[in-house]
């Protein structure tokens, strides 16, 4: 609803209508100055139009950009804050990446080590599996004797030259 204020201003510049025009006109008859206050009004504004001329601004863009730093800083004060983005390694992300890491370690592990080499070891500190025998003279022969059974590795040299334990090094 509007108040007197907007209506009067309305009906002073010619704005009102109809049945708001009749209903403002009979409340103004209740108010003993407001014809006159018309007349003034207008001869004002026709003066006003006439004569008077707005100033030319100096520093027309000094002027403007201070204004539009004003806004800004007005209209950053009144809006809220943005989500601010997550750096990559949160702390959730660092566990899930600790995680896999132990997996595919553990993964590695399964395939990467022999499954044999279990076998072996019964509790000493050093297992030991002969892959290839070869020897520099023709005439000394190595052969690799294996025993799943009893856990037994030999190495069979023949052809070496006997050396007692008597002797001195």
């Amino acid at each position: 609803m509007k108040t007197f204020e907007e209506k009067f201003t309305e009906w002073i510049d010619g704005r009102l209508t109809g049945s708001e025009l009749e209903s403002f006109e009979s409340e103004l008859s209740k108010i003993e100055n407001a014809h006159p206050e018309k007349e003034q009004a207008l001869k004002l504004g026709g003066l006003l139009r006439a004569n008077y001329q707005a100033p030319e601004m100096e520093n027309a863009d000094f002027f403007n950009h201070q204004l539009m730093q004003r806004i800004e800083a007005e209209t950053a004060k009144n809006t809220p804050a943005a989500k601010t983005v997550p750096q990559f390694w949160t702390l959730a992300r660092l566990a899930w990446a600790g995680t896999f890491c132990m997996a595919m370690a553990a993964a590695i592990y399964c395939i990467a080590v022999p499954k044999g080499a279990a076998e072996y070891s019964s509790g000493r500190e050093y297992v030991v599996q002969i892959l290839n025998t070869q020897t520099s003279d023709p005439a000394i022969t190595a052969t690799t004797i294996h025993s799943k059974d009893n856990k037994l590795t030999v190495l069979w040299l023949d052809g070496l030259d006997y050396i007692s334990s008597d002797t001195e090094q």
